[in-house]
């Protein structure tokens, strides 16, 4: 539950040595008159000339406005102070962490869920869920990626797959140049392996670092190894890689990334991997949004009688939590 805290104009000035005449706009529409005698973030006391003294909290307030009539019938002192009539702006909410627990404060998290079905000549269903964390500091930045899909199409499980990544970026603010390692665990009983596990290193560049725009490129090296199944392999693997955010406007953000994996072993077995993300707010003071993915991995060494492609696409809600 996001709570809004109304910050007033009046905190940027002095301390008042005198009370001040005031109007309170109410969010219900009411409106209370009285002389402002102390305020902070949470809550104002104003004098009124029949209910004496009383404490508002601030959020049941959208506008406070100075009489300034009854405030010329005041004796001017250079103390007294002009409270100008504002519109009351609102402040961050304090970050609790994840479900209020303090765990990954000031990260961006989000759940997203997506369910799709048929029925008729055949019956479908899929659905996919997925959680999101992210960090970005002038000194770090940090992406884990958490998700599950499972797919069924007349009465047979066609997907029941499962990954967890997470990718670190050691930044230094006077250079562009930044290292970064990060691993990822796939877990797929349609591959031709159970188990997948990938780690790397390297160092990459920034082309473009602003509030609205990210632009990076990667290079670096790792392995593959995957167990379980037909396919137990350890493969030494290169890094190349591109991958940008875009915020489009205040409802809309844009994520695209191709990393290309040649295998140190052979000059013609590689993995490459594309991902494609846009986020559409649809409610901001929730923190609803909807979400359209598409990920296409292409692994030239898989099994014949297994696609080289793993295609998935994604439609989705997405919550901030």
């Amino acid at each position: 539950m996001f709570l809004k805290k109304i910050v007033f104009v009046c905190l940027l000035v002095p301390v008042l040595s005198h009370a001040a005449p005031v109007t309170l706009i109410l969010t219900n529409g009411d409106r209370l008159q009285g002389d402002l005698l102390e305020r902070n973030q949470e809550s104002l006391t104003i004098k009124h000339q029949l209910l004496g003294e009383m404490i508002i909290n601030t959020n049941t307030v959208s506008e406070i406005k100075t009489d300034y009539e009854a405030l010329a019938q005041q004796t001017p002192t250079d103390d007294t102070p002009i409270i100008e009539s504002v519109d009351l702006a609102e402040a961050e909410p304090e970050d609790k962490g994840l479900l209020g627990t303090g765990w990954l404060t000031n990260w961006e998290r989000r759940f997203d869920l997506g369910l799709a079905g048929s029925r008729g000549k055949s019956d479908n269903s899929q659905v996919n869920v997925a959680f999101n964390a992210d960090l970005a500091t002038e000194e770090t930045r940090i992406n884990s990626r958490t998700a599950y899909y499972y797919a069924k199409s007349e009465e047979e499980t066609s997907d029941n797959s499962f990954f967890t990544s997470i990718n670190r970026d050691w930044l230094k603010p006077e250079t562009p140049w930044f290292m970064f390692a990060g691993g990822r665990l796939d877990v797929d009983k349609f591959k031709d392996y159970d188990y997948r596990l990938n780690a790397n290193a390297g160092y990459g560049y920034e082309f473009a670092n602003t509030d609205d725009w990210l632009f990076v490129g990667r290079s670096g090296a790792g392995f593959n190894k995957t167990f379980g199944g037909e396919r137990e392999e350890f493969t030494p693997e290169g890094l190349l890689g591109l991958e940008t955010r875009w915020r489009i406007n205040a409802a809309q953000r844009l994520a695209l990334a191709n990393t290309f994996y040649p295998s140190f072993d052979s000059f013609d077995a590689y993995r490459n991997v594309t991902t494609f993300d846009w986020i559409l707010d649809l409610d901001e003071r929730a923190g609803v949004a909807l979400k359209v993915g598409m990920t296409n991995e292409y692994d030239s060494e898989t099994e014949d009688e297994v696609s080289k492609h793993d295609f998935k696409y994604t439609l989705s809600l997405s919550w901030s939590l």
